[in-house]
């Protein structure tokens, strides 16, 4: 089985969970069957899993707006509906038996590669990275009126018109169905989960010089607990209501946010309110070598979000053994369950404070919900897993379509590595 993985992204991205999983999965993939990779993003951001893993082919990839216009005078938000790539090319060059799609954004480029698919009479299959907040995105950003037809115009539409003409949909959990029904797709819907890889042994040295590197001292008994937020500081992600939840909190805490800064976060004044024993570190962007020595160091981790997916660092985090509080959207009570976490409903910084002050006054259930937290993810959220899932997607997409009604193939299997346009 020749598959196309094509990762869809906005190329000005420095990082992306959606990237990062589309990476990983198809390297698991290439295991049992031809994965080639064609992102957005060239390679940068992806996950390659540990030495030795599998690695999946890789198509190069060249990324540009339309050109004769003023994209200059264009704030770099308001140009991500328009970033085009000669991904269309390679599926119209390419002998690919499958094309799989993994995140939505740019929406019109997401359509343009399914419709190369079409008629190139290639089936086509999509994972909803992205789709909760696709989907609830007038909300989470508050658009006025003439906002919110933009989005629903420039965003909503493109994908809701590539799904509904999908040969399947691998929805990363239960809460995308309602999701893709509403953008009209009626065919079979397949569980497909984010994966992690379970953490390696810690290397002592390397955690410590890490640890050092961000200002985080090494563990002492009777210290206040290590709270930790990783995520883009994108409106979704739920930043400002994680402040203000910490800033009414009166007990000693150590809180430590990772993830690129982001203009519009009042990140001095969080510091400023911090009372006797309470910190805020604010590490900025974390490369994956940081993240492991940082979730080892923590005690809970916390993600407030107001709308997302399948949250990856939720998984991650897990997979640590760190307990879970994080809002009730989404996938998330997908991910958490009583035994792993608390979920409280987005956009309150009161219950969010209220959840961290139990964890505070019983530190002895942090272990114990730390357990359940691994346990979760060895028997549900493994990269294994998901690519199973994936593989019997799959099958069932080419099953459905008649041999005589797939794509003859092409005159030249060669696939080019520069283009000389944008397609």
């Amino acid at each position: 089985m020749r598959v196309l993985s094509a990762i869809v992204i906005p190329p000005h991205l420095t990082a992306s969970g959606a990237v990062r999983a589309g990476e990983r999965l198809s390297a698991e993939l290439s295991r049992q069957c031809d994965i080639t990779v064609a992102s957005m993003l060239n390679g940068r951001a992806a996950h390659v899993g540990a030495p030795g893993d599998p690695a999946a082919k890789r198509q190069e990839v060249r990324t540009g707006l339309p050109p004769l216009l003023p994209w200059s005078r264009v704030p770099q938000g308001y140009r991500t509906p328009f970033y085009r790539s000669d991904i269309p090319a390679i599926v119209r060059r390419g002998a690919f038996d499958l094309v799989h799609l993994h995140n939505p954004m740019p929406g019109f480029e997401l359509e343009r590669i399914a419709g190369a698919c079409r008629r190139r009479r290639i089936p086509y299959v999509i994972s909803t990275h992205g789709y909760n907040e696709i989907a609830h995105g007038e909300q989470i950003h508050g658009f006025g009126r003439a906002q919110r037809l933009a989005w629903r115009r420039l965003v909503l539409a493109p994908v809701a018109r590539a799904t509904a003409r999908a040969s399947g949909i691998f929805a990363l959990s239960p809460a995308d169905i309602p999701i893709v029904r509403g953008m009209g797709y009626r065919g079979e819907i397949t569980i497909v989960t984010n994966g992690v890889d379970l953490p390696a042994p810690a290397e002592d040295a390397q955690s410590a010089a890490v640890l050092s590197r961000h200002g985080i001292p090494p563990r002492r008994a009777g210290e206040p607990l290590t709270f930790m937020f990783l995520a883009n500081h994108t409106p979704n992600k739920g930043l400002p209501i994680l402040l203000e939840a910490f800033r009414r909190l009166r007990c000693p805490f150590r809180l430590v946010i990772g993830g690129e800064k982001r203009a519009g976060i009042d990140y001095e004044g969080a510091l400023r309110a911090c009372g006797p024993g309470q910190e805020i570190l604010v590490t900025g962007r974390l490369d994956d070598a940081e993240l492991s020595p940082l979730f080892r160091r923590s005690d809970c981790f916390i993600f407030p979000t107001l709308a997302d997916t399948l949250p990856l660092a939720v998984l991650e985090a897990m997979a640590h053994g760190l307990p879970v509080i994080a809002s009730r959207v989404g996938g998330i009570p997908f991910e958490v369950d009583d035994a792993s976490g608390i979920l409280i409903p987005p956009g309150h910084p009161e219950a969010l404070a209220r959840a961290i002050g139990r964890l505070v006054a019983r530190p002895s259930a942090l272990a114990e919900m730390g357990r359940g937290a691994r346990r979760r993810v060895e028997q549900l959220f493994t990269w294994p897993v998901a690519a199973e899932q994936a593989l019997a997607g799959y099958e069932r997409a080419l099953a459905a379509v008649p041999r005589a009604h797939r794509a003859p193939p092409p005159r030249s299997v060669s696939l080019p590595r520069h283009q000389d346009a944008i397609g």
